[in-house]
């Protein structure tokens, strides 16, 4: 549920050998501390979070892992600037329960807002858009009503069962889109099975780890003190070597 996602990184982060430049968090700022103690471990491939604010909370703040700020609506849009060195804006545009935006209508505050931006070299990053129909088209029309904006990398959300459709829609982005990377910064597989859910995050990951054009992604939802998001069967409370979700592995570099 991401969008413009404008990017010059509000902190810095020590990346070891074995962290993977690509792989983040949507870390609502709400979920328990404990959560993170698995992303910011010695194995942990975790290089970045963001939780759709556009400042962190105290818990992601303190967790050593690099913060990506996020405007997720209109409101406040015109204080962006003075707020945040680079964010995020517009949460699923394309959906009428998410920030609910036409295209024309996201250009406009694009130029008014966003564009600014980048004069103080921030990364100007699309509006995040849901993988429905609607989707794709959304955004071409977005980017033709905002001729000559500065539009660097596209963001996409994808949730369905079977990691052959994930890619197969990555496919369909890129080829809308063959000059600019990819950010997914939403995905999940909502099989109720842990361990088809887990087979997904591995491929699904592999695939995004060897294209060259998805610059960056983030698995939803990190998290294990929700009862789950999508099924009580892919939650566990007991500790493992990787963590207390099946997706928790996720964060692990042996992975």
């Amino acid at each position: 549920m991401v969008p413009f996602v404008l990017t010059a990184f509000l902190s810095s982060i020590l990346v070891l050998a074995a962290k993977n430049p690509k792989r983040g968090l949507a870390f609502a700022d709400n979920n328990s501390a404990r959560d993170l103690v698995h992303a910011n471990q010695s194995n942990s491939a975790i290089t970045w979070q963001y939780d759709w604010a556009a400042s962190p909370s105290s818990t992601l703040a303190s967790s050593g892992i690099q913060y990506v700020p996020m405007q997720w609506g209109t409101n406040g849009i015109q204080n962006l600037a003075n707020s945040v060195k680079g964010a995020k804006a517009f949460n699923e545009p394309d959906l009428a329960s998410q920030s609910n935006l036409g295209p024309r209508t996201a250009a406009q505050l694009w130029k008014q807002s966003i564009q600014p931006l980048k004069s103080s070299g921030i990364k100007l990053v699309s509006p995040a858009v849901t993988s429905a129909p609607s989707g794709i088209p959304w955004l071409q029309e977005f980017i033709s009503a905002c001729g000559g904006c500065s539009v660097d990398a596209i963001a996409v959300h994808w949730y369905g069962s079977g990691s052959q459709w994930f890619i197969e829609y990555l496919n369909k982005v890129h080829a809308a889109f063959p000059s600019r990377p990819i950010w997914v910064t939403e995905f999940a597989d909502t099989s109720t099975d842990v361990n088809t859910v887990a087979n997904f995050l591995k491929q699904s990951t592999a695939f995004m780890d060897s294209q060259s054009w998805v610059e960056r992604y983030a698995w939803f939802a990190y998290m294990v003190s929700l009862p789950s998001l999508f099924s009580p069967s892919v939650v566990t409370d007991q500790p493992t070597a990787r963590g207390w979700l099946k997706p928790l592995q996720y964060a692990d570099t042996t992975y």
